[in-house]
């Protein structure tokens, strides 16, 4: 598979297809593999580009300070799609790659055609006392990306125990992170706030979240609502990340919005 030599990096990525391109973010200590079932179904229509980001999967080391993280793996994938001579790009992040696509966007909004936000968040401003629970069992489960995989697997494997296809995929995410790395990543999305931003962002905009949790809803919901005309789609029977909990409902919800856009 290709790597891009940039920014005094090196930047994994696979590049499947022709037409269009569409760029997939990943989720937290992930890589490009959570993707694999819409890297098939995409790339019959679409050229799909899907990076590890900086300090994930195959790509270059990530170091602090935190406050620069997002802004450097955003960096990445710029210098990424020049490299690759691509001038605009329908761009979809999951989970933490939600996070990444919000900065991406108000960052590069000349490389964007429009952003696919699933299961994510745009700030982390507590409203409420559920928002507050979530923000400090963060911080302090922090040490539990230190326990050693084969302890995490069984509640991965409960979690999402209807969910098979995502059950396999997160167990190799828990198997392969990065863990230096995916804790500093997870500090970095810990405070970004940009709810206060996304009024700026002009390109066609569509949120998709799983009903398994009502907080979750709640996170996109007061993205969503900031952007002019986005389109907020939330999905039965579902969990983060819901590419993979709902692999057919999710492909089929992203191929209808590439289809309204004209992309």
């Amino acid at each position: 598979m290709p790597v891009a030599n940039i920014n005094n990096t090196s930047i994994y990525y696979t590049d499947e297809g022709r037409g269009k391109p569409l760029v997939f973010i990943h989720g937290l200590g992930a890589t490009h593999v959570m993707f694999e079932p819409q890297i098939e179904t995409f790339s019959k229509t679409h050229r799909v580009i899907c990076p590890d980001t900086r300090g994930n999967g195959g790509s270059g080391r990530l170091t602090g300070p935190v406050k620069t993280v997002l802004d450097r793996q955003c960096d990445d994938i710029a210098a990424l799609l020049k490299s690759l001579s691509i001038d605009k790009v329908v761009i979809c992040g999951v989970s933490y790659g939600g996070v990444f696509t919000y900065n991406f966007v108000l960052k590069y909004p000349e490389l964007v055609e429009a952003i696919v936000i699933v299961d994510s968040f745009s700030d982390t401003k507590i409203v409420g006392a559920t928002e507050l629970f979530i923000m400090v069992s963060q911080y302090i489960s922090l040490w539990t990306y230190y326990l050693p995989s084969s302890w995490l697997i069984p509640a991965i494997k409960a979690q999402y125990k209807k969910w098979p296809l995502a059950q396999e995929h997160l167990i190799d995410i828990i198997k392969n992170m990065r863990k230096n790395e995916t804790v500093l990543q997870r500090l970095a999305i810990n405070t970004v706030n940009y709810t206060d931003y996304l009024s700026r962002v002009k390109c066609p905009a569509l949120g998709i979240v799983g009903n398994g949790t009502k907080v979750g809803i709640r996170y996109m919901e007061r993205s969503m609502g900031v952007i002019s005309g986005s389109n907020l789609r939330i999905v039965d029977n579902s969990f983060d990340p819901t590419n993979l909990c709902q692999r057919e409902i999710f492909d089929e919800i992203l191929g209808d919005f590439l289809n309204k856009i004209g992309w």
